[in-house]
């Protein structure tokens, strides 16, 4: 998804109810969709076909659809729901195929989406900036928590979960990761940056670390305990990577633990 774009004009922000539509499956056949559309889908589910992509929209996800050329978009209903539409066009391309983001549990986006929305149909003084400015908003909610399609989520998810399995008692490899995902390492490790910030390695060593804070606060091992049980052969080379992460070492930290309890 591209980072960089600027809104240039709002066509409309719509809420579609749950009687809005009759129809089980609903088809939608301009060749040339013209906006970008930002959906919220408060509740019911449904599976959208895209240009030959199939999403599945349920509560709490986003649906993403870009501007352009379309040969195929339809919308079948599985259980009635509502969703808040914003239509809007920028000066690039977000992202070149449609995508639907699960952002369960985050309030603040859908209090966003329920804010545009009323502040778009209310049309009070300075109504459309703070549409514009709200829109930025839910992109900079969405970039801040992490949220990457979850067709990429879906690709890297093995490596994750290989990555929980294992950090602790082996040495995880770049081969390992590209053969649990079947797709090669630079692209597992460009969509881990996109979701986690940091490369596949630095997000296992990263889960050493929180597991080793856990440790410390417990109080129950000595350091080359700790060191040991995080598979670390090497007391000064877990100490040196612990403050490389933390920022201090491990014996400032358990200090600085003990003094804030």
């Amino acid at each position: 998804m591209n980072n960089k774009f600027s809104i240039t004009d709002i066509n409309r922000v719509v809420l579609v109810g749950k009687n809005e539509y009759t129809e089980k499956i609903i088809s939608f056949s301009n060749n040339n969709y013209c906006h970008n559309e930002l959906i919220y889908h408060i509740s019911g589910k449904a599976v959208v076909v895209f240009n030959g992509q199939h999403l599945e929209t349920t509560e709490d996800t986003i649906r993403f659809l870009p501007a352009g050329e379309i040969n195929e978009y339809t919308v079948e209903r599985i259980e009635r729901g509502e969703c808040i539409d914003i239509v809007f066009d920028t000066n690039i391309s977000i992202a070149d195929e449609a995508f639907i983001l699960k952002v369960k549990q985050s309030e603040k986006i859908k209090n966003l989406f329920k804010k545009i929305f009323a502040v778009w149909v209310a049309k009070g003084d300075g109504y459309y900036f703070e549409c514009v400015s709200i829109i930025y908003k839910i992109f900079a909610e969405l970039q801040r928590n992490n949220y990457i399609p979850e067709k990429q989520f879906l690709a890297i998810k093995p490596a994750i979960d290989y990555i929980k399995k294992n950090f602790l008692n082996k040495k995880i490899t770049t081969e390992e990761l590209a053969s649990c995902c079947k797709i090669s390492y630079p692209y597992i490790k460009k969509l881990f940056v996109k979701k986690f910030g940091i490369p596949p390695i630095k997000y296992s060593i990263q889960l050493k670390i929180n597991y080793a804070c856990d440790l410390l606060k417990l109080n129950l091992y000595t350091l080359s305990q700790i060191a040991e049980i995080c598979g670390y052969n090497n007391l000064y080379f877990f100490s040196r990577q612990f403050k490389e992460y933390m920022g201090i070492s491990p014996t400032d930290y358990i200090n600085k633990y003990k003094s804030s309890k």
